[in-house]
């Protein structure tokens, strides 16, 4: 490692906000970076088995260095835990949610690290804030359906040199990716205790955004693999628990219930006054509610139920207003198909308080995704005292159905009837005394779901597994 030379690591994409590079890996020739494609996926495979039997050598010779470390360990010495995850380069939930759960954790004094792949963008491998590792690719190709995203692979060698320079007691792998597989199989042979988290419903991924039947059977067949050579399985919300059980086949005792936390301060808003949000001002000076969407917008978030909802709702109701927030495959098809409405404004992507702004100006937030396993996003949203419209499928139906008063709806999914009935009920309470304490209802509720109980609980159940 050596310091900074190249401006943002070398990478040609724009900076994102509030990541710094700290450090960057010597230049190394980096792997290639495929396009998407179903077949082209074995390539990847290919290279994973590649890098684990070329470093097959050190992975053994370093067993005998983690059985020694194990048997003079002391009673009482803290664990050391290694979360990865091959998205962290990129600005999506996963990521975020680890950028701020780890920071956390090591304020608190615990070892963690969070390590995983350059994007293919970057000239070398970097680390961003001290603590957040991405190592060079041995390749790495484009995800089908997700803008700005990839598959990776990294070089395992600079993982295990880092494994030897940082011993970990166990490693959580956060996605089942290429990444993930060659990782998390070197860690195992070397002797750290591997476990993962079911933070991407891909099941119903694939079913969204593959066509072909072999492929989604295939994939389904590679996540049983995955998830039952990495138990226990971290579920977030009780919906997924059924989905590991029924469609990835884990057994009850295998998986882990562990809702997240957030850091909710970055979206607090002040309850005092009881002023009402200021909505939507028409051209006739009157003050309507804003609907806000925040998160990628591509087919498995249901966007185009959205599109021909708000079409509808048009049709009756042109008083209020629709913000996307967000970019994705599917943004520009949505904004030539909503053109003829000059309700719905197309923001890009936010963060930090720009992100936190539109939260808190907000009447209502819109989600209608049946694939997401928590929803980041709701729990921001209420936490900005912005009432919640939710499916009956995924996680975000639990964070509006744990709550003791009402802080949102949870709507059936892709029933266009229904939610555009809701939506005129939304537009009728919106400014209302009964809508002033929902939101301080929202409010109340968020703080359900802080870092401190998230990760409390968290380490408690890391700790119980070693």
């Amino acid at each position: 490692m050596r310091k900074q030379k190249m401006p943002n690591g070398g990478d040609t994409r724009p900076p994102i906000e509030g990541r710094k590079v700290t450090s960057v890996f010597r230049a190394t020739k980096q792997g290639p970076h495929y396009r998407p494609g179903n077949v082209r996926t074995t390539l990847l495979l290919m290279r994973v088995f590649w890098q684990w039997f070329i470093n097959m050598p050190t992975m053994l010779k370093m067993r005998k260095a983690y059985k020694l470390r194990k048997k003079n360990r002391k009673a009482g010495d803290d664990i050391s835990v290694i979360f990865y995850s091959d998205n962290l380069d990129e600005l999506n939930g996963i990521s975020n949610s680890l950028r701020s759960v780890v920071p956390y954790l090591r304020a608190q004094g615990k070892k963690v690290q969070l390590w995983g792949n350059a994007f293919n963008t970057r000239v070398c491998g970097v680390v961003e804030d001290h603590y957040v590792v991405l190592f060079p690719r041995a390749a790495s190709m484009e995800q089908l359906g997700y803008a700005d995203s990839e598959l990776a692979i990294p070089q395992l060698s600079y993982v295990l040199r880092f494994l030897k320079r940082y011993p970990a007691d166990l490693m959580e792998l956060e996605t089942p990716s290429p990444g993930a597989w060659l990782v998390g199989l070197a860690a195992r042979i070397i002797g750290v205790r591997v476990i993962s988290h079911y933070r991407t419903d891909v099941p119903n991924y694939t079913r969204s955004l593959v066509k072909e039947a072999w492929m989604r059977r295939y994939v389904l067949w590679l996540m049983r693999v995955f998830y039952q050579n990495t138990a226990p399985v971290i579920s977030p919300c009780e919906a997924y628990r059924e989905i590991l059980e029924n469609e990835i086949k884990m057994k009850t005792k295998d998986i882990k219930v562990l809702p997240r936390g957030i850091p909710l301060e970055n979206f607090c808003f002040p309850l005092s006054g009881g002023v009402p949000k200021a909505g939507w001002v028409s051209s006739d000076l009157k003050v309507y509610p804003t609907f806000l969407y925040v998160g990628r917008i591509s087919a498995e978030k249901n966007i185009a139920f959205l599109e021909r909802l708000w079409r509808e709702f048009c049709k009756e109701n042109g008083k209020a207003e629709l913000v996307f927030v967000g970019h994705g495959w599917y943004l520009d098809t949505l904004k030539e198909h909503l053109e003829d409405h000059s309700n719905v404004r197309f923001e890009g992507v936010k963060t930090g308080k720009e992100l936190a702004e539109f939260y808190a100006n907000a009447s209502f937030f819109l989600f209608p995704s049946g694939t997401d396993t928590f929803g980041n996003v709701v729990v921001e949203s209420i936490a900005s005292g912005t009432p919640v419209l939710v499916t009956d499928k995924g996680g975000p139906k639990d964070i509006v159905n744990n709550a003791k008063e009402k802080c949102g709806w949870v709507l059936p999914f892709d029933d266009l009837g229904e939610w555009k009935k809701q939506l005129n009920k939304c537009c009728e309470t919106f400014g209302t005394p009964e809508y002033q304490q929902m939101r301080e209802h929202c409010v109340e509720h968020s703080k359900n779901y802080t870092l401190e109980k998230m990760t409390a609980a968290q380490w408690d159940f890391f700790k119980s597994i070693l």
